[in-house]
């Protein structure tokens, strides 16, 4: 996936991931924010794109879901499943699950250099 295709992609999922995430809130409060309240407590460690790109990578089988929070370093295994079980239904619902790749990378370095090597890549 190009990061042209990837900012499309993330482009396009925004708005519902953001309607998403409100709809969540909603049913743990049980009725709509109160005025003056803020939008939550903690800052979340991954942005909307971070959480579409590590939920593509494990849909795509390039590594498990501790090989990515050892790449991460402050995410938790939990987390990334939690994002994980946040954006595939936004993609299946637009028709963008990825396809398994051939690669499967078993640990952090391995998965850190390819990433590093594709991004070194001159595109045409």
């Amino acid at each position: 996936m190009s990061r042209a295709e990837l900012d499309e992609l993330t482009r396009r999922l925004a708005p519902r991931q953001v309607a998403q995430v409100e709809r969540a809130s909603y049913q743990r409060r049980g009725a709509d924010r109160q005025p003056g309240s803020r939008g939550g407590v903690f800052p979340q460690k991954l942005g909307d794109r971070e959480r579409v790109v590590v939920a593509v990578l494990y849909l795509r089988k390039l590594c498990t879901l501790d090989v990515l929070a050892d790449a991460l370093g402050d995410v938790s295994r939990s987390s990334i499943g939690n994002f994980v079980r946040e954006i595939r239904p936004l993609l299946a619902d637009s028709g963008l699950l990825p396809p398994p790749a051939i690669t499967r990378y078993r640990n952090a370095p391995d998965l850190l250099a390819a990433a590093n090597e594709e991004a070194d890549t001159p595109t045409s």
